[in-house]
């Protein structure tokens, strides 16, 4: 037996690699994670491109050109349209161009871990941000969301960047400043961290490392800022002024309740989020700490790593500080964190390295090897437990219960009646027509739910002025409250129920 693994070895990993892939990416992957609200708003965009060649979402009142159309790039929503296109509309095709944007993300994340500090910290860097239940990588990157492919052009850029530091040509130095820009448009929200890490960076090359030339952040940064700039140019252009003015005014809506959020109390909030032991079993900080001193050699290598822990501290400063405290907003900081993680352990332990030599458990007590040892210990149990979680929803994912309603749709209703709902995953899932409250009402709820402002159902009548023919009530919608129950119980009967979503058909009188 021992001989057969000796001689296979390299077909056995092989085999075993491509099963973990497939499993991690592919297994289960229209059952979870389970379709919500915010990938199903993005999914209505490559669907209404392909069915009616409208770059917009769609409801039954007619094409709304803002919201889900900013939310995430034409990088994300382009490649799942052309797949639409080729294979028909589904969730099944629009996530697998998720998984492969999600293992290129994780080759391309690896490749930059080992530049900086080696095979050994990149592998436990890669197995950090897969297993987090704080990061999250696998379960956004399995769905319609902006992080993980965003995440993967902002670390192919880096990885290009540090390759050749200060050695890049024009040409390179382009092509790395158009990765940037399309992390950027891919997900908006690295726009807040990547912009003044490019720009502080060379402030601190000027003032203290001085190992790099003006054109190795000049270059990138202009291309970067002009590709985002571009790309707002052609909004503009083809959604027509007016509706550019919305969209600018949706996003300063919903950046006050959620992005621009300075509230002392929410501040604590978010502290206490990052401190705990859902993020890396509180080995965050004291990585960050290390991560200073790492950067603080005014060498090459240590200029490299001052750019991410710039971004890291911009993207965790800005989180507790200004966010609404969700941590899915923490992802970029979060994720890169993980290299200074795996490094310090794997720093502080010299590469796992124990002296055995006198013995297991005589050495096991030595302050040397006790001390690594339980470092090691330390960082297993950070991997191995929140990733035994994920496996096991992975392999059991809960019912479908998504996709029991859309059949049950299908079967019993007309494709004519008008389905009022505040859960869009469901609108992708089947071809009725449904009637969506405005994506500005975004922002009402969230004060609302966290700040205790105005209910969102006072800013919204459509139910009691139109009689909607159905009503379907889901997680999003009992979670903001926004159809009124007296009236629903009033006026509508109940159908249907699975899981969350409750279905009510109006009473005809």
């Amino acid at each position: 037996m021992s001989q057969f693994l000796s001689n296979n070895r390299k077909t056995l990993l092989a085999t075993l690699g491509i099963l973990l892939v497939y499993f991690f990416a592919f297994h289960n992957l229209t059952r979870y994670p389970a379709p919500w609200f915010d990938e199903g708003s993005h999914l209505h965009v490559p669907k209404t491109l392909v069915q009616y060649g409208e770059y917009a979402d769609i409801s039954s009142d007619g094409f709304r050109y803002y919201g889900p159309t900013i939310g995430v790039g034409p990088t994300v929503m382009l490649p799942i349209a052309a797949a639409f296109k080729l294979f028909g509309i589904g969730l099944f095709q629009a996530r697998v161009v998720m998984a492969l944007y999600l293992l290129a993300a994780c080759y391309i994340f690896f490749k930059l871990a080992e530049h900086l500090s080696g095979r050994a910290v990149a592998w436990i860097a890669l197995a950090l941000i897969l297993s987090s239940r704080s990061v999250l990588f696998l379960e956004y990157g399995r769905q319609l969301l902006g992080e993980v492919p965003g995440f993967f052009f902002l670390a192919l850029a880096l990885y290009l960047w540090f390759a050749k530091w200060n050695e890049n040509d024009a040409k390179r130095l382009v092509t790395i400043g158009l990765f940037f820009g399309l992390a950027m448009i891919t997900k908006y929200q690295y726009l807040l961290f990547l912009a003044p890490t490019l720009i502080l960076s060379w402030g601190l090359d000027i003032f203290y490392y001085k190992t790099s030339s003006h054109k190795n952040f000049l270059i990138p940064g202009i291309v970067a800022a002009g590709s985002f700039g571009i790309w707002q140019v052609f909004t503009l252009m083809y959604l027509g002024p007016a509706t550019m003015t919305e969209n600018l005014a949706l996003l300063r809506a919903s950046a006050e309740g959620a992005a621009f959020n300075f509230n002392l109390a929410q501040l604590a909030a978010n502290v206490g989020a990052l401190s705990s032991r859902a993020v890396y079993l509180e080995a965050l900080l004291p990585a960050l700490i290390y991560a200073f001193f790492v950067s603080a050699p005014r060498t090459r290598e240590g200029q490299k790593f001052s750019v991410l822990f710039l971004m890291i501290a911009l993207n965790l400063v800005w989180f507790i500080v200004a966010s609404i405290g969700w941590i899915r907003y923490a992802f970029l900081g979060l994720t890169l964190s993980s290299i200074f993680i795996a490094r310090f352990f794997h720093s502080l332990t010299e590469g796992f390295n124990f002296n055995w030599s006198g013995g297991f458990f005589r050495s096991l007590f030595e302050v040397k090897n006790a001390a690594r040892f339980a470092l090691t210990l330390w960082l297993v149990t950070i991997i191995a437990t929140p990733l035994a979680k994920t496996v096991s929803e992975i392999a059991f994912p809960g019912p479908n219960n998504a996709q029991l309603m859309a059949d049950y749709l299908n079967a019993n209703v007309p494709q004519s009646a008008i389905i009022e709902t505040w859960e869009p995953e469901i609108g992708f899932l089947t071809n009725h027509k449904y009637h969506y409250p405005q994506n500005e009402l975004l922002a009402v709820a969230v004060n609302q739910v966290y700040y205790g402002g105005e209910p969102v159902r006072d800013r919204y009548s459509f139910v009691e002025t139109e009689n909607p023919d159905y009503i379907l009530v889901g997680e999003f919608s009992k979670w903001t409250l926004i159809y009124p129950v007296e009236y629903v119980f009033e006026n509508y009967q109940w159908v249907q129920t699975f899981g969350d979503y409750d279905l009510y058909q109006r009473i005809e009188k």
